[in-house]
């Protein structure tokens, strides 16, 4: 392991080296003819033997530039700025240029249009968009969106699709100014195929509301992909299929049309070799598009998701993975005025999961061991149709229904074993949640000084988990009179229903270029019920309820929330502050057992921002915000419910809101004359009166009961991540640190949980020769855990190298090693697992066709270590992963 490592690292080194050598410095300066300068103009230098881009560079505040070039050889120097001639010369250097090379760019009384400017242009910089020419950074070897992505200066993205742009999320992904599958990231860098990528262009403070755009108040950032021209009007796409030994299987679709008024997407996917298209994860993350109206004006109220705790399948922690997929989504646009648009998303998965996991609980005595091996299938669909009118630029009407819907199960068979006794479990899960959300927005510009618009949506939800539970061991003895003999099985049945209905008015007074006012009102209704009741089941297969008021719950529960918001936004300069106070009256009641309870509150919230761009690359944002969180009928439901082999929890009629105080500072700065990206922030989260537990243990099993706990729960966070990008290579270091105090009550003594898990990363990657690419990682991470009386440490060294290389004539191999060093310092305990995986393909130059043999985790590693914490478990875990395999597979560009 060594040896590879050292081998890799030098083979880096050199790579470096070999690019760096030789090179000389073109320095040089833009000005118009008047000797300003010019910054954010775009200076290359193009190989007049190869006639391509040999360098590139964008100028800074002061006009300057930096290319690096090979001496002796002959470049066409060319220069660019919108509205200006553009600039060309012939030049050949020997050395060094200690003066700068001035350039001097005249106006162009022709005005040349955007469209014809930016074609010539690797960058251009328009306001709150930066359009990227594609080709003048790409290889021409990229295959998906995502390589096209990684190519571009300020961009990153990681293993599941996620993309930032100079160290920020990128929130939603267009193409040709149309949202794909509801902007998702992951569905659009892991399917576009990278040859009909023209431009990228990154929206920042993206807003869709044309009435809106002069008292935009949005952060998000956005990415426009524009397609090639000849790709307009065709379909597009991919088609893979593959087999290999032991029955596996790969078989992909993409097909893409796109058109002035119609554009279609239609991704379909089926293996069962661990590439997840498409998971439980996604379905519960996607939203609609829809969001809570309230959570502007410093309020929320959380509904209790419905994954029940299902098994998240990723590569890395599960055994078996079966995934299919089928999605569409289209824009239709049949006159200037309106526009349509949707989705709908089909999913099935068959996934099994297998750990063994070292458990100590804290304030007790005695480590539990438990194996377990589950099985989650589900059948789920996304649906989405949305309808935009727009019959002027100043009014705006649009309408939205988002549908979810899914048959899950989850079984799982458990052995727990504690100061010795052997306790055998069987469980499953199953359920049929579905949920319905409808949204009415309106949008009106008067004239240029007035804008109002209102909002309305509705949802309503379903969720009925049924849990089934068998143990050897009498579950919860001293609370369950059970009267059957061992195996004891139990029966959880459960009902929640929510329909929420919110509503807001907006009226924005735009004073001057630089000052608005927005003054809201809004309403939050929220009305849920839950039934729950506990059964047992005897082994002839009759169940008879557990009569007692103690298990059943037939509860009411209304949350109402009244508001009044007045923001005031101004700008000095490059200063930007944006203060707000919120007035809210809130009620909140719930029936349950024939007593009705609740309470009247009314808060005043305020929230302040600060941001100063010190260019539009280089800002640095304060942001703080007093927040009111209001908790969902589950945490009210007096009745107990059980939730596993060796957990029970309880609600508490008592229960308020919790508020807390969050403040964060965001500082990024991306600088286009020398490729540096720097960004980073600091979190900070004080939660006063906060939603905790009561928890009572007795060896294994834990009853929970939700308190608003009187200590502060603090949080304190921050992340920084360095880049920079040179000629063929780029290197990386960044870091997180999370350091959290959280209180409870355990066993009738009260707890302080303290966690600070810390990782590191450095990165290195380069290209040579255009045939060989290696990237080189190591990250780093110490995560500490102590309560009362149980403490824990644990770390991770992970090294990992990506090489690919193109020989012959269109044969590409390509490598993934990744080595893991787990220790737990708790028990003096060290694990070391590696994976690698490789593939070889081959396709004739202009040909379509693609031929591919790949094996995966080739050293056959079969299980992982991780490390995880609660506020009453100290976990670690072995998983087990998929084993070896090999896959063959053909794919056909359409």
């Amino acid at each position: 392991m060594r040896r590879f490592l050292v081998t890799l690292l030098l083979f880096g080194a050199v790579a470096g080296q070999l690019h760096a050598q030789g090179k000389i410095a073109l320095l040089g300066e833009v000005r118009d003819s008047l000797g300003i300068p010019l910054q954010f103009a775009n200076v290359m230098a193009l190989d007049t033997s190869t006639r391509k881009m040999a360098s590139f560079g964008v100028t800074n505040e002061a006009g300057a530039f930096r290319l690096n070039i090979e001496p002796g050889k002959v470049y066409k120097l060319q220069a660019s700025f919108i509205g200006y001639v553009p600039f060309e010369r012939i030049i050949s250097l020997t050395e060094s240029n200690e003066v700068p090379f001035l350039i001097t760019l005249k106006n162009d009384v022709t005005q040349l249009s955007d469209v014809e400017v930016v074609t010539e242009m690797p960058v251009l910089i328009q306001g709150d968009t930066v359009t990227y020419k594609a080709e003048a950074f790409t290889q021409g070897n990229e295959r998906k969106l995502e390589n096209v992505l990684e190519d571009l200066p300020g961009f990153e993205v990681d293993e599941d699709g996620g993309v930032k742009v100079q160290g920020k999320s990128v929130s939603k992904v267009l193409v040709d100014g149309k949202e794909f599958f509801e902007g998702d990231t992951k569905l659009a860098t892991k399917n576009l195929p990278a040859n009909v990528v023209d431009k990228v262009q990154v929206l920042q403070n993206y807003n869709d509301v044309g009435p809106l755009g002069g008292v935009n108040n949005s952060d998000q950032l956005a990415l426009n992909i524009q397609l090639k021209a000849d790709k307009k009007e065709m379909v597009f796409g991919d088609v893979t299929a593959g087999g290999g030994p032991e029955g596996r299987y790969l078989a992909h679709a993409n097909a893409f049309y796109y058109s002035p008024k119609t554009n279609i997407n239609l991704i379909a996917d089926a293996n069962n070799v661990g590439q997840l298209a498409f998971t439980m994860r996604d379905y519960f993350r996607f939203s609609g598009g829809f969001r809570s109206l309230a959570s502007s004006s410093g309020s929320s109220f959380s509904i209790n998701s419905g994954d029940m705790g299902i098994p998240m399948a990723e590569r890395n922690n599960a055994q078996d993975l079966n995934n299919q997929l089928a999605a569409l989504s289209y824009n239709f646009t049949p006159s200037s005025k309106w526009m349509l648009s949707g989705f709908a998303i089909g999913s099935k998965v068959d996934n099994n999961f297998g750990s063994i996991s070292d458990r100590t609980y804290v304030q007790q005595s005695g480590q539990e061991t438990l194996a377990s091996s589950s099985n989650v299938t589900s059948t789920s669909g996304l649906f989405k149709f949305g309808a935009k009118y727009i019959p002027n630029p100043d009014l705006q009407v649009d309408y939205s229904a988002f549908g979810r819907i899914a048959d899950i199960s989850n079984t799982a068979n458990q052995l727990s074993v504690f100061e010795g006794n052997n306790n055998q479990i069987n469980s499953g899960t199953t359920q049929q949640p579905f949920s319905v959300d409808q949204q009415l927005r309106a949008f009106y510009a008067p004239d240029e000084k007035n804008v109002v618009s209102f909002e309305g949506s509705f949802k309503y939800q379903e969720k009925d988990p049924l849990y089934d539970l068998l143990t050897t061991e009498r579950p919860f003895a001293a609370l369950i009179p059970t009267t059957g003999s061992s195996p004891f099985n139990l029966l959880q049945y459960k009902k929640v229903e929510t329909a929420k209905q919110e509503a807001a008015v907006n009226y924005y007074r735009i004073l001057n270029k630089t000052n608005h006012i927005n003054l809201k009102v809004g309403n939050v209704y929220n009305r849920q019920s839950m039934l729950s009741n506990l059964a047992e089941r005897f082994g002839d297969g009759t169940e008879s309820e557990i009569a007692d008021d103690d298990f059943t719950n037939n509860v009411d529960f209304t949350f109402e929330d009244y508001y009044l918001g007045l923001l005031y936004k101004t700008k000095l300069g490059d200063f930007e502050l944006t203060p707000s106070l919120n007035m809210h009256h809130y009620r909140v009641s719930n029936t349950q057992l024939g007593v009705e309870d609740g309470f009247d509150k009314t808060l005043l919230l305020p929230s302040f921002n600060a941001e100063y761009n010190f260019t539009n690359s280089h800002s640095l944002a304060l942001n703080y915000n007093l927040n009111a969180e209001f908790t969902d009928i589950e945490n009210y439901a007096q009745g107990i419910v059980v939730n596993g082999y060796n957990a029970l929890f309880q609600g508490n009629v008592d229960l308020r809101n919790s508020w807390y105080h969050n403040v964060r500072l965001n500082y990024n700065n991306f600088n286009m004359y020398n490729f540096l990206n720097i960004y980073g922030g600091l979190n900070y989260s004080r939660r006063m009166n906060d939603v905790s537990n009561i928890i009572q243990i007795d060896g294994v099993e834990r009853i929970n009961l939700p308190i608003n706990i009187d200590s502060p729960n603090e949080v304190v966070s921050g992340f920084a991540n360095i880049n920079k990008r040179f000629d063929h290579f780029r290197v990386g270091v960044g870091g997180n640190w999370s350091s959290s105090i959280t209180n409870n009550i355990i066993s009738d003594v009260s707890n302080q949980n303290k966690n600070f898990v810390q990782t590191y990363n450095v990165d290195f990657g380069t290209r040579l020769w255009k045939a060989l690419q290696l990237n080189l990682y190591y990250n780093l991470s110490f995560s500490n855990y102590s309560g009362n009386s149980t403490s824990n440490k644990f770390e991770n060294h992970q090294p990992k190298a990506k090489l690919s290389f193109d020989f012959l004539k269109g044969f590409t191999f390509e490598t993934e090693y990744e080595y893991n060093r787990y220790v737990n310092t708790g028990n003096n305990t060290e694990t070391t697992f590696d994976l690698l995986d490789a593939e070889l393909r081959y396709r004739k130059e202009g040909s379509p066709w693609e031929f591919k043999v790949e094996g995966m985790n080739l050293f056959n590693t079969t299980s992982i270590r991780r490390d995880s914490f609660s506020e009453s478990l100290i976990s670690t875990y072995a998983y087990y992963i998929q084993k070896r395999y090999w896959l063959f597979s053909v794919m056909y560009d359409l």
